[in-house]
């Protein structure tokens, strides 16, 4: 069996996407800690890794993992959301067009307003949903599904 056990970005500056993930997301700090040292560098593959981790609880489970590479530094990865490889992160909430206003009032960057998804036989079918970005640039999709009928 496996289960999904967390999410781990990579994150420019770590203080910015802590406020951003529990100011938008309602996340809570589970645990920060810096690290460096063979078994970082052996675990993530890069000499010299030196690590700040912001450890994020998600209000309906699980938890994100936001890492700053201290050293080395590197400029940031741009991504277009139709270029292979590209990710999004979904978070599911009852009031979509809340959390776009909450957005708004952050001046985060957004896509697009709610818009509601026609995808007739579907479990999307009457999901709103709308899509922004995170401090890094990340997509990042708000989506409320319709309720049961």
């Amino acid at each position: 069996m496996m289960i999904l056990h967390h999410v781990g970005m990579t994150v420019r500056d770590l203080q910015a996407s802590v406020e951003f993930y529990c100011t938008i997301v309602g996340c809570r700090i589970r645990a920060r800690s810096e690290s460096a040292g063979e078994e970082v560098k052996t675990l993530t593959g890069v000499a010299g890794a030196e690590v700040a981790i912001a450890d994020l609880d998600v209000p309906s489970g699980g938890y994100l993992e936001l890492i700053q590479y201290l050293s080395p530094r590197t400029a940031p990865l741009h991504q277009d959301r139709p270029q292979p490889g590209h990710t999004h992160v979904a978070f599911r909430t009852d009031d979509v067009d809340a959390i776009y206003q909450r957005l708004l009032e952050h001046g985060a960057p957004v896509t697009s307003p709610p818009v509601t998804i026609v995808d007739p036989g579907s479990d999307w079918d009457g999901a709103r949903a709308f899509y922004a970005t995170d401090p890094d640039g990340r997509t990042i999709e708000f989506v409320s599904m319709r309720r049961a009928r």
